[in-house]
């Protein structure tokens, strides 16, 4: 049986990631005393330790160090995990072919009046 490996993570891909829930996170929280759920700091420190050995990977070990630090802060404010961060069934199916209906009659009812 063959075994298939993940590709790794992008530099890119996991940059957005963090940045899109960092706005998300300030989105929800503006005007409000809020602060981040469990789930919410583990994947935050799933992301930030990836985004580490992507940096370690490519040779910057200050930067890594930098990263793994804020994945240790967000390890330790979620109180441990018991795996990796759950995925959220959040996609859509695409929809099939755009369907336009216009729902607008071209004829008269010339009926009786029946307003009382």
């Amino acid at each position: 049986m063959k075994t298939v490996k993940a590709p790794p993570d992008s530099l890119w891909s996991l940059t957005v990631d963090l940045l899109s829930a960092k706005v998300l996170v300030w989105v929800a929280s503006v005007g409000r005393d809020a602060e981040l759920t469990p789930e919410a700091h583990i994947y935050f420190f799933d992301r930030y330790r990836r985004l580490s050995q992507c940096h370690r990977r490519r040779g910057r070990p200050d930067k890594a160090e930098r990263l793994q630090a804020k994945a240790d802060v967000h390890y330790r404010a979620s109180g441990g995990t018991d795996g990796p961060p759950y995925a959220a069934a959040m996609a859509m199916p695409r929809p099939t072919s755009f369907i336009r209906t216009e729902a607008v009659s071209r004829n008269r009812f010339s009926g009786p009046d029946d307003a009382a």
